[in-house]
């Protein structure tokens, strides 16, 4: 029997959990590679939980416009996973790692990071921008303004002393 307005099969939705756990990758290369050297590419994939996970990463190194110039695909069974890529003409690149898991426990993720093949005049870059830290030069003035104060203050009140301190004849 069925009632008069009520559906004929209650509506549900899709259970949205899928068992897996999730994964993130983490790509690193150096901001800059001189010319005639090759990138090193370092990536590490993690996930929340006391498994590690393993599979294989993808390392794409691709121009900044998206043209692929090189791929290697490794094995992955934890930490930190070093792969060398090519000598590459100076040009702005960007390096992409993915990860597939070799069984169903992980779920794939992906990750990039960008760096550039160029000549820095031989010069390693100090800081942000390649500028020196701040190592408080201003600050060092305004000291220098306080010591000459309160030396030429102490100064005066030694003369002023030295003056009243002599009898009047």
């Amino acid at each position: 029997m069925a009632l008069v307005g009520a559906p004929a099969n209650a509506a549900t939705a899709p259970d949205p959990y899928s068992g897996n756990i999730d994964t993130s990758c983490t790509v690193e290369v150096p901001a800059v590679v001189e010319p005639g050297k090759s990138v090193a590419v370092k990536v590490t994939v993690s996930a929340n939980s006391p498994k590690t996970p393993k599979g294989k990463v993808s390392v794409t190194l691709s121009k900044a416009g998206g043209e692929a110039v090189w791929t290697r695909t490794v094995a992955y069974d934890g930490g930190t996973k070093t792969i060398t890529g090519p000598v590459l003409p100076k040009a702005d690149y960007v390096a992409k790692a993915r990860f597939k898991p070799s069984g169903n426990r992980f779920d794939g993720s992906s990750c990039n990071d960008q760096y550039a093949v160029d000549q820095r005049d031989g010069e390693e870059p100090e800081g942000p921008g390649g500028l020196l830290p701040d190592t408080g030069g201003p600050a060092l003035l305004w000291l220098l303004l306080g010591v000459s104060l309160v030396g030429g203050g102490a100064a005066t009140v030694a003369h002023a002393r030295r003056r009243s301190a002599t009898p009047a004849t």
